[in-house]
């Protein structure tokens, strides 16, 4: 049997961008084992995708055999617990109110994969919260007792953060909030006043936080500012207008290249650090574990913080919304099964072969590294999430400051403010970075922060930031990234370099290459040097 999950209901609009529901997805597993997700983004080609209801056939059609038996098990939004496909084919609805809670409430099943003739299935709507905690399990197998497990994001559901205890291996809830944490949230995404400042138009709000957080790190966090912010409830309840002009009047100017307006940008993500610390730390005992999901969870240094605070902290590579429908499917394979087998992040296993790839080309790939070349890399599987993890990369030194302006500016065409992570080998990170890189869970998936060691710095100054850190990825040889720990590894033994650049394998605006087609396509289109297909090294 085939467990699908879903994460699709359709927007309520019908804009430039997605508004409420974005980044969807699904989910395949079988005897408690992940066979692929696909995010749409990386079927469609179109980033951020919201479109399930027009592609779930397609999707059925290609990836469900049809001598199996399947069940669904679908995700609820902001906008509605029901899933109805684009053609009527498929229905999944709820016959019950949809709570906050880990309950499956049932649902009925209505498929008819050919247009004609019904296929009988079961199913279940699971909530929006307790999806995201979910999404964690194909990594860590089982919750375990008495760790704090959290929610945060902006609002997709019925709440905006929800705190959990697990008991007998299950979260339960202990308080959901809308209002609490929602300015915090809001501020990153929504906030008019970030908008006027860096340019940004409403539409682009998913985009919006990655890019805030890298300018915030050019300023220093203004507590009369925030006052200032406070009073008026961060200007969130004007227009952009009004915004603009109302910052312009209290920094004296709206130039991002000025300090006050870095200085505004600090404020906020601080303010966003000490809501979610105070509200996390207050519900747990120092040293325990804590399981954090949701688009919130992407926030590296309020991470790093957390990580002071408690002895472990989890977030799974789709914390944002693309990791749901994994979530949904992984809560009822662990229903039936109990622990779920672990696995990496490397989970679209569509179009690309998932055999591991071909090591012969590793030692010319090191030799372009050295020589300053920029390489791109498609090998197996892509990575579930926003982050590239190594199979979706595009890879270079990480000491030469001009190549990171080459690879960030001129190539992928970011703004100037926005940082480049590294990516090393245990084996360096244990040297060159805090000792604890090397073993955090935040470290496997580049969702953590890490004070470099000064004797080292040198040698990742293409990657770190003003403070000294890095955000870096630390790749063991697990067997989920094989092929990159024997180049970093090879890199640091015999060369003595510590750190690649690692950034994703895309163009401004779109999603992360998934097929080898497109991997080429890609690299052609952005004049990179050479790039890795499955193993092998391919020039322009």
């Amino acid at each position: 049997m085939i467990t699908v999950g879903i994460y699709g209901i359709a927007d309520t609009t019908h804009g430039r961008g997605p508004t409420y529901t974005h980044d969807h997805s699904v989910a395949l597993m079988r005897d408690g084992r992940v066979l692929t997700v696909v995010q749409l983004e990386r079927w469609t080609g179109r980033k951020h995708d919201n479109r399930m209801p027009a592609f779930i056939g397609e999707l059925l059609g290609r990836l469900v055999p049809a001598d199996e038996e399947v069940r669904f098990v679908s995700v609820n939004a902001f906008v509605g617990s029901s899933f109805v496909s684009l053609d009527g084919n498929l229905r999944i609805e709820p016959k019950r109110e949809v709570g906050i809670s880990g309950e499956l409430v049932p649902a009925e099943v209505t498929w008819y994969p050919d247009g004609l003739r019904r296929r009988p299935a079961e199913g279940w709507v699971l909530c929006h919260e307790f999806a995201h905690l979910a999404s964690l399990l194909p990594f860590i197998g089982r919750f375990e007792d008495g760790a704090l497990a959290a929610h945060i994001d902006g609002g997709a559901s019925r709440s905006a953060c929800s705190f959990w205890t697990v008991r007998d291996g299950r979260p339960e809830l202990e308080l959901s909030s809308w209002d609490l944490l929602k300015d915090e949230v809001n501020n990153f995404n929504v906030n008019p006043g970030v908008r006027a400042l860096l340019g940004f138009a409403a539409e682009e709000h998913l985009d919006i936080p990655g890019r805030l957080m890298g300018y915030a790190a050019l300023g220093q966090p203004d507590d009369a500012l925030e006052a200032w912010l406070r009073e008026r409830r961060w200007l969130l309840e004007v227009d952009d207008a009004t915004a603009g002009r109302m910052l312009a009047e209290r920094l004296g100017t709206l130039d991002p290249r000025q300090r006050p307006g870095q200085d505004m940008a600090a404020t906020i993500p601080r303010a966003f650090e000490r809501g979610i610390c105070d509200a996390l730390q207050g519900r747990a005992p120092a040293g325990g574990r804590l399981y954090l999901a949701g688009g919130a969870a992407l926030n590296v240094p309020t991470n790093a913080a957390l990580q002071r605070y408690f002895g472990e902290v989890w977030v799974p590579p789709g914390t944002n919304d693309s990791g749901l429908a994994l979530g949904a499917a992984a809560w009822v394979e662990h229903l039936d099964r109990g622990p779920l087998p672990i696995d990496g992040p490397f989970l679209h296993r569509f179009y690309v072969p998932t055999d591991e790839p071909d090591d012969a080309a590793i030692e010319e790939v090191a030799a372009m590294l050295l020589a300053g070349r920029i390489v791109g890399v498609c090998n197996g599987a892509g990575e579930l999430g926003p982050r590239a993890l190594g199979h979706r990369s595009l890879l270079a030194r990480a000491d030469d400051v001009k190549l990171r302006v080459r690879l960030s500016e001129t190539v992928k065409r970011r703004e100037w403010y926005r940082p480049l992570a590294p990516v090393l080998c245990d084996e360096a990170a244990r040297v060159v970075l805090d000792a604890t890189a090397a073993t955090s869970p935040l470290s496997r998936w580049m969702l953590g922060a890490w004070p470099v060691d000064p004797a080292w710095r040198d040698h990742l100054a293409g990657v770190i930031h003003l403070d000294g850190s890095v955000r870096a990825q630390v790749v063991t040889d697990d067997g989920h990234n094989r092929w990159l720990h024997r180049l970093l590894r090879l890199l640091w033994r015999r060369d003595g370099i510590p750190a690649l650049i690692n950034t994703s394998f895309n163009g401004p605006g779109e999603p992360i290459v998934q097929r080898h087609a497109d991997a080429r396509a890609c690299a052609t289109r952005l004049g990179i040097d050479g790039v890795v297909i499955h193993g092998s090294l391919h020039r322009p």
